[in-house]
């Protein structure tokens, strides 16, 4: 068998599973409460419109608030879960990066994935999160990563 090109380690503690997390269901969160504060600034304009100034002044507090509210609860949830699985309190993750493929493995299974199949590829200034699919990612820290694997990475991924 060949040896890895690279190799990445990471322990999947609360931080790191909420980072994650936050991170493959920004877009859907983002496009919620885009939708649910259009129709907010909608009714608050009706209401403004109608002289209704009580709702007018409700629907302007709901749209300062909810986006902070979405995500607090979100994170809340995401602690529910989290404390919910126990297996993944000792979750143990293993990335090694071949020419072709990476393979993922932790001490739950493992899995093989082919660049190609990275719908989304996102890097922050802390950390590397490749998506297979929209609801499902997969973490690098980039201080848990050589220079070499992350511009690696940024060839094979990103398109």
């Amino acid at each position: 068998m060949a040896h890895a090109l690279y190799i990445s380690e990471i322990h999947m503690d609360l931080n790191e599973y909420t980072r994650m997390a936050m991170k493959v269901t920004e877009k859907s969160r983002r496009r919620i409460i885009m939708i649910a504060e259009a129709i907010w600034i909608a009714a608050g304009a009706v209401a403004f419109a109608l002289k209704q100034y009580d709702f007018t002044v409700m629907f302007a507090l709901v749209i300062a608030f909810y986006p902070a509210a979405i995500v607090y609860l979100y994170k809340r949830r995401l602690k529910k879960i989290y404390a919910g699985m126990p297996a993944i309190k000792d979750d143990y993750v293993r990335y090694e990066f071949y020419p072709d493929h990476f393979l993922v493995l932790t001490n739950r299974g493992d899995g093989e994935y082919h660049y190609d199949q990275i719908t989304r590829y996102v890097e922050t200034d802390e950390e590397i999160i490749m998506m297979p699919a929209p609801d499902q990612g997969m973490l690098l820290l980039k201080k848990n990563c050589s220079p070499d694997l992350i511009k690696f990475l940024r060839e094979k991924c990103q398109r």
